[in-house]
């Protein structure tokens, strides 16, 4: 029994890591069984992925209660299993151990490896983005949480460097990108686009978490961009990534003069199916982004992290990070994606790390198994 953490169905991203993780281990001739903590989702979320749903064996709540006092038939009877019987974690939490989440992520993750490590447990922490570690309570809760996992992959070379300057070099940290790059995107049956499409993807972390100057300049640069696709001819379609994500698709109507469409779809498969039909996207849900550029499609991002920055350097296409002062060379920046030499070259750079980046995720996943398997 595996314990999948740090994904969920709360986002299609942290949704989407989860489907990559089932789908390579249930690949297996002899596929391990999964639980989740029942902050996955709801029992239909957990249901429709085949999830055991893990009880707390610590503090004082009702799931301490029925792993005390139900014997293991009861609790295998409705999908229940305790946190003694987990061999292993398996961790997928996308980015959440940074100065940006506060220490309290971090702290509380240290505390879990510690306990799960004193159990006996095989820790993973699949690639994510790591850092910075400014404070001293950060840095030490860091330092905790690597000290208890086996193994450990950082997404990109900032977060490497971010987890290696507090711990130093150390043969559990590793380098792979994001794992999702492989997952093949799944259409909806009968779905259809008309016209091209060009995939504005909003992000509501975008209003809370950068510097005032980016989130004042957020949503206008959205509008813009809905009015310079619709320009070039292009069908504008807002693509949500999250359900938080609407509210923002609804301020849009009254910042672009253009009509634009906005779609939604309940699975990440599906999304990133979609994404694979756009002309171009301009987005800032990070997995979003990774689902576009991984299937050759031209992509600008905003964003509010590292992780934007490094993952374009990952694909080669650096420059396709706007800052608060390429805004306003918008409307060139899209039709340099939509039309010309500059977009073949840049789709033929995607398509060249897409291959790289593939191939580095089997790499890592017979690292995980012999790790797991040891």
């Amino acid at each position: 029994m595996i314990l999948l953490h740090g994904t969920g169905a709360y986002n299609k991203g942290a949704e989407l890591m989860a489907i990559a993780v089932l789908e390579h281990f249930r690949s297996r001739p002899q596929p391990p069984e999964f639980a989740v903590p029942a902050s996955f989702g709801c029992y239909r979320d957990r249901a429709r992925y085949g999830l055991w749903t893990v009880l707390s064996e610590h503090g004082l709540g009702r799931s301490r209660l029925i792993t005390l006092l139900a014997h293991r038939g009861f609790r295998q009877k409705y999908g229940l299993v305790a946190e003694s019987e987990i061999s292993a974690i398996v961790d997928a939490s996308g980015f959440a151990f940074s100065d940006q989440w506060g220490v309290r992520p971090t702290r509380n993750m240290a505390e879990r490896c510690r306990r799960w490590k004193r159990q006996g447990k095989k820790i993973v922490l699949l690639p994510q983005a790591f850092g910075p570690f400014s404070s001293t309570s950060i840095r030490n809760a860091c330092r905790e949480l690597v000290d208890h996992c086996d193994l450990v992959f950082a997404r990109e070379k900032s977060s490497f460097c971010h987890l290696t300057d507090v711990v130093g070099n150390r043969p559990n940290i590793r380098l792979a990108p994001d794992f999702t790059i492989s997952l093949r995107g799944r259409l909806p049956e009968g779905f259809t686009l008309s016209g091209h499409s060009a995939f504005i993807v909003p992000n509501q972390r975008m209003l809370d978490k950068p510097e005032p100057k980016v989130r004042e300049s957020y949503l206008p640069a959205l509008g813009r961009t809905i009015d310079a696709v619709s320009d070039l001819g292009l069908r504008p379609r807002v693509l949500l990534h999250a359900p938080e994500d609407r509210s923002l698709a609804e301020q849009l109507t009254g910042l672009a003069h253009a009509p634009f469409e906005v779609l939604s779809e309940s699975s990440p498969l599906a999304l990133k199916a979609m994404l694979g039909l756009g002309r171009l996207v301009v987005g800032s849900r990070f997995h979003a982004l990774v689902g576009a550029l991984s299937q050759g499609v031209p992509t600008l991002a905003l964003g509010w992290s590292h992780k934007y920055q490094e993952l374009f350097r990952d694909f080669d296409c650096p420059e396709c990070v706007l800052s608060v002062d390429d805004l306003a060379d918008l409307p060139s920046r899209i039709a340099s994606l939509a039309e010309g030499p500059s977009r073949e070259d840049l789709i033929r750079r995607l398509c060249l790390a897409t291959e790289r980046h593939c191939q580095a995720v089997a790499a890592m996943w017979e690292v995980v198994d012999s790790v797991l398997q040891a």
